[in-house]
């Protein structure tokens, strides 16, 4: 099958090869998402402007013009009128810096922001840095002054009859140095005035990503970095040494009498705090935090208060050996897992009377922030807790598809207007979205999608077109047919990004299983979709039926499915499909790494064979492009080609979707095929990530020595910190085989560390490092039977570090001992649980659905009632069982009730809200529809919970009872016991 399909597929292309009339894509019906609408969208203003990386950007007060600061130091200002073509230059920041101090290298600007009488004084401060990292006063908060009104007049001199159209001037003169701290990667860098008039600042740990927190400034008081910074600008006062401050650290600021520390802190135990926002209603400030490595952060910021960065990322322990700072730490508001955002930007409050008139959502007073990498955008309720007493629950009201970079409220309208600064070039509304809920429209089954004229054979309809990756990620096994769906006659360009709204790329996963008489025979298992709207990549997944005819939606939480199959290792078994939520898919293909990732010239076979770039770009699909010389990739299995290439072709295809610039891991690697290998932060570089049990000394990659190398264990493991972390379960023996040969062919650096390796290991993981690579090189039923002598032995090693080496011989029915859908009750009550490790369960695991419906601290969703202090409404046997049966006790305000409308309509759902003119349903997957109560005939309510059986049976007994002990030590305020 897989062979004709792909020949078919091939020639559409072999079709209209040569041919500058390629047919366009005019089947297509994929038009929107399956899920309702979200109530916002963005507008593009002031679409003839011209911007480059924008950082930030505001209305200017008492005229009819906007001023934007550009990372590049400029600070423009230009006309509020839509069709703007150009912006006047007020003070070049880089500039005027080098006439002052010629021999510094300007980094960037990150934040600017104006004096509360900015219209009577002209004084606006601006955050910039120069290079390198870690320069000492490297980061600037600068006061500059711009000419006031009076002058702009005299300038004017009457030659225009508006002064909205005389471009205001920044004095580079008039730069006031108000306070320096060390440059680095991590700045922070948000300037706001407060009610009280002072000048709140926010500063970065002054790190790069690893090793987190290099310089422990989030925790030390003694250190600006990491904190909330807190001065009186208006006044000047003596420093201890009699020098003149150009401001004064308020005397009630928290740490003004305690010795050794700076009195300007006003908070500690941040990140990255980018974008901060006074909510008017109570004057706290909200910071959004940039996360490590598993949260994005929401802080409503304490005075004094100790935010946990680094001991903590959110509720994760980070690095509890260090000295913490004073107080108790206070865990976040509001936890988004990197599921969600992978780079949160702070935001903005929204004004009462904004979107006042409108009946599709109610923003007044919410708090609003986004997403740098995925372009969401949330609502918050900031008061919830006084008013319910639960955390607030972030409500994604529109996505995007920007870079969000910052938000700010316009007030030259008639009404307020929230508006977004895309990075990437442009400012942007948000504005209801009137567009009609057409989600049901949305195609069910593959065949209503348009892509295919016969389905069952996978034959594309014109505009539609193959291509085949020479290098693909390791999927258990799983092989891909691909295409790509272009609406249009324009081609497309992926190395610049540049797609045509509407194209769509498909990829149907194939694989060999066993039928019921356990014969072999091909089948799908999905195709996967990617479409393309003009801002956002749409992720939707599509499982085959059993007759191999068709596929049907898979929901947005996704599924699973069982499948027999021939384990090279252990013969026929039953093995487990997943079909991955929607929010995995965006993890991955973000606005900085959209479309199809293995769509590169180097990575489309040979330069002119069928499916090459340059026969598809001469059909007039692609752009033209040829592949960099020495950069061409291999197929990774191909023992014929240079083992290098090999290496680095998988590195590619498994793991630069995430390791590369911006695109969403938290370490520096950027493992794409075309880096020289000294820029891939792979060489000899420190495992700031973990050694596990490696060494202290232990690098990514050791040249010579694979077994001390951090990265080759984490593709030969199935246990901690194993890679890739989505799309495969299994261990790709034949890749890290592949990985281990071509470390152990790097010249070894003779240093301390390669004498240390060569050494023959006494640590338990080099050693079952080394037992790994032998067992790999065996025949399976030898190492089956070196593993099995092994764990039957009294002492064996229960270290998960040895077992995930290990687990690819180890009886697959022995592995993981799971729950079932038939548990022992008594012996998972009689086990003893860890709450850390059920806390680090809810929170990461990919099986762990609780967070999809139930909030804990900051972290999950409303759906189902809050897991915080369930302990003191239920009984330890009464969390169990409610979990096993949900169905067994439903709490009356969680009940589901089923609706069926005149028009035969029928809704399942809790109802939120009931009066004469609205009845709000929420449904299982949290998303609301609205129903006028003369449209509902039947209402009923249903004894079945909307939480299903069965949660635990993928789960195993320990896990089971680590996440039991966990609910049962967690308190209201989503935190476990000190001693946890």
């Amino acid at each position: 099958m897989r062979t004709i399909s792909i020949a078919v597929l091939f020639l559409l292309v072999d079709a209209a090869n040569g041919s500058a009339d390629r047919p366009a894509w005019t089947e297509s019906r994929l038009q929107g998402t399956p899920e309702p609408p979200l109530p916002m969208k963005v507008e593009r203003v002031h679409p003839n402007l011209s911007l480059q990386s924008p950082i930030t950007a505001m209305d200017l007060p008492g005229t009819q013009r906007r001023l934007v600061l550009q990372v590049s130091g400029h600070v423009s200002t230009f006309e509020n009128r839509d069709d703007v073509e150009s912006m006047d230059l007020a003070l070049d920041l880089n500039a005027a810096n080098q006439k002052v101090n010629p021999d510094e290298l300007f980094a960037a600007a990150r934040d600017l922001t104006l004096h509360p009488d900015f219209e009577s004084n002209g004084y606006l401060y601006v955050v910039w840095s120069i290079r390198p990292h870690d320069v000492e006063g490297g980061t600037r908060i600068s006061r500059f002054q711009m000419e006031s009104p009076i002058e702009r007049e005299a300038a004017n001199a009457g030659r225009v009859d508006s002064l909205d159209k005389v471009p205001p001037r920044i004095d580079p003169e008039s730069r006031l140095d108000l306070l320096s701290y060390p440059s680095g990667d991590h700045i922070g860098a948000s300037l706001n005035f407060g009610p009280d008039g002072y000048l709140y600042i926010t500063t970065g740990d002054g790190s790069l990503p690893f090793p987190p927190d290099v310089h422990k400034t989030a925790q030390n008081i003694g250190d600006l970095r990491g904190s909330v910074l807190r001065m009186d600008v208006n006044q000047t006062s003596q420093s201890a040494d009699g020098t003149t401050l150009p401001y004064r650290i308020p005397d009630d600021n928290p740490f003004v009498n305690v010795e050794g520390a700076r009195g300007e802190i006003y908070a500690i135990g941040l990140r990255n705090g980018f974008r901060a926002a006074f909510d008017p209603a109570t004057d706290d400030l909200w910071v959004a935090d940039v996360g490590w490595e598993k949260c994005e952060m929401l802080h409503r910021i304490v005075p004094g208060g100790n935010h946990g960065w680094s001991l903590y990322e959110g509720p994760h322990p980070v690095d509890l050996e260090q000295t913490p700072g004073p107080g108790k730490v206070i865990l976040p508001e509001v936890v988004f897992p990197r599921s969600e955002s992978q780079s949160i930007t702070g935001g903005v409050f929204v004004p009462p009377d904004a979107y006042a008139s409108s009946d599709i959502v109610a923003l007044a007073d919410e708090y609003l922030c986004g997403c740098f990498m995925n372009g969401n955008v949330w609502s918050i309720d900031t008061q919830s807790k006084s008013k319910t007493g639960q955390p607030p629950v972030p409500r994604k009201i529109a996505s995007t598809g920007l870079k969000i970079i910052d938000f700010f409220i316009s007030t030259q309208g008639p009404i307020p207007e929230v508006m977004l600064v895309d990075y990437a070039g442009g400012l942007y509304r948000l504005v209801v979205n009137e567009s009609v809920d057409d989600s049901r429209a949305f195609p069910q089954r593959l065949s209503e999608t348009g892509l295919f004229a016969d389905t069952a054979n996978l034959v594309p309809n014109p505009g539609v077109v193959a291509y085949q990756p020479v290098a693909t990620m390791f999927r258990d096994g799983i092989r891909t047919l691909r295409l790509v769906g272009i609406p249009t006659q324009d081609p497309i360009n992926p190395m610049r990004k540049r797609y045509v709204p509407g194209t769509v790329f498909a990829n149907t996963l194939v694989r060999d299983v066993l039928d019921a008489d356990g014969n072999p025979k091909t089948i799908r298992l999905e195709t996967q979709l990617l479409s393309f709207d003009g801002l956002n990549w749409n992720p939707t997944t599509f499982a085959w039926n059993d007759a191999q005819t068709d596929a049907t939606l898979v929901p947005a939480m996704g599924a699973t499915q069982t499948f027999r199959v021939d384990d090279p290792i252990w013969g026929p078994r039953d093995w487990e499909h997943r079909f991955y939520s929607r929010d995995v898919c965006i993890t991955c293909h973000n606005v900085a790494n959209p479309g199809a990732a293995s769509l590169v010239p180097e990575n489309l076979r040979d330069e002119t064979g069928p499916g090459s770039w340059s026969e598809l770009a001469e059909a007039g699909y692609l752009a033209n492009a040829k592949p960099k010389p020495g950069h061409e990739m291999v197929d990774p299995s191909d023992e014929t080609q240079p083992l290098e290439l090999r290496a680095r072709s998988y590195l590619h295809s498994n793991c630069a979707h995430c390791h590369r610039p911006a695109g969403g891991a938290t370490s520096k690697m950027d493992l794409r095929h075309i880096k020289p290998l000294d820029q891939t932060a792979l060489i000899d570089v420190p495992a700031a990530q973990g050694d596990f049990g490696l060494g202290a000394d232990t690098r990514v990659v050791d040249p010579g020595h694979p077994q001390r190398s951090a990265l080759v264990y984490r593709v030969a493991t199935s246990g901690p910190g194993k890679m890739p972390r989505v799309g495969c379960s299994a261990v790709d023996l034949e890749g890290a085989t592949l990985l281990w040969d071509w470390v152990a062919s790097l010249s070894p650096h003779p240093d301390a560390n390669g004498l240390a390796a060569a050494q023959e290991p006494t640590n338990e993981t080099l050693q079952s490092m080394l037992l790994w690579r032998e067992l790999s090189k065996a025949s399976p039923e030898t190492s089956k039977n070196t593993v099995a002598e092994m764990l039957s032995q009294e002492h064996v090693s229960s270290s998960p570090v040895v077992l995930g080496l290990l687990q690819p011989w180890i009886d697959p029915s022995q592995r993981t001992l799971l729950v079932g859908d038939m548990p022992n009750v008594e012996a998972l009550l009689a086990l003893q649980g860890d709450a850390q490790r059920g806390l680090q369960w809810f929170y990461e695991s990919a099986g762990s659905q609780c967070r999809q419906c139930h909030r804990i601290g900051g972290l999950g969703k409303d759906v189902g009632p809050s897991l915080a202090g369930i302990n003191k409404r239920r009984t330890r046997v009464e969390v169990l069982r409610g979990i096993l049966d949900p169905s067994e006790r439903i709490e009356p305000e969680w009940q589901s009730h089923t609706l069926l409308t005149v028009d035969g309509e029928l809704f399942v759902g809790r109802i939120l809200r009931e009066d004469n003119d609205v009845v709000v349903v929420q449904h299982a997957d949290g998303t609301q529809t609205k129903l006028h109560p003369d449209d509902i005939e039947v209402k009923r309510p249903n004894d079945q919970s909307l939480m299903p059986a069965g949660l635990l049976s993928a789960m195993t007994p320990q896990e089971v009872a680590d996440l039991l002990e966990f609910l049962m030590q967690i308190n209201e305020a989503g935190e476990l016991p000190a001693s946890n």
